[in-house]
């Protein structure tokens, strides 16, 4: 499976609630560290997410 290589911040600041984006598991770090930066920026608005592993893709979840 190949998948095109997308900025993490920008993809995930972007989301809307419930969308579903997906990366490679090799960024898994990279996505786990922008999702805890972008939480605590946007800690008023109530901006959550949550990552799963399916494979050999992350798969993150805006929830709220």
């Amino acid at each position: 499976m190949e998948m095109t290589k997308k900025g993490i911040m920008p993809t995930l600041k972007k989301m809307n609630l419930g969308e579903v984006q997906t990366w490679p598991v090799e960024r898994s770090t990279s996505v786990s560290v922008s999702i805890g930066r972008i939480q605590r920026e946007k800690k008023r608005e109530g901006v959550r997410f949550r990552m799963k592993t399916r494979g050999l893709v992350i798969e993150v979840t805006r929830t709220a």
